[in-house]
């Protein structure tokens, strides 16, 4: 009888739906983040030295290169200087 009386609880290892919105990151957001992943380690940066250029901290490099944080333009510009390629190579393909 015990039991019955016990409020059930969600685990707190469920994983969360994301959100859908106009300020979620999306496919493009993912695909920038590839971009800028892909370019960091051609010319042997680290996660930490990108950050430390921008000022940021290496975690939200990860959130940008996993896509989990949309890439303002402005600081897309600032990501392409510190990784010396132009900010329309970190841009994806046409869909």
């Amino acid at each position: 009888m015990a039991n019955a009386t016990k409020k059930k609880t969600k685990s707190k290892t469920a994983s969360k739906p994301r959100s859908v919105g106009p300020r979620t990151a999306g496919v493009v957001d993912v695909q920038i983040g590839e971009r800028i992943r892909k370019r960091r380690l051609a010319i042997g940066v680290s996660q930490m030295r990108l950050a430390e250029q921008l000022g940021l901290t290496f975690q939200q490099i990860q959130k940008y290169e996993k896509g989990v944080n949309r890439v303002a333009a402005s600081t897309l510009m600032r990501v392409a200087r510190a990784l010396d390629c132009k900010f329309t190579e970190l841009l994806p393909d046409e869909m």
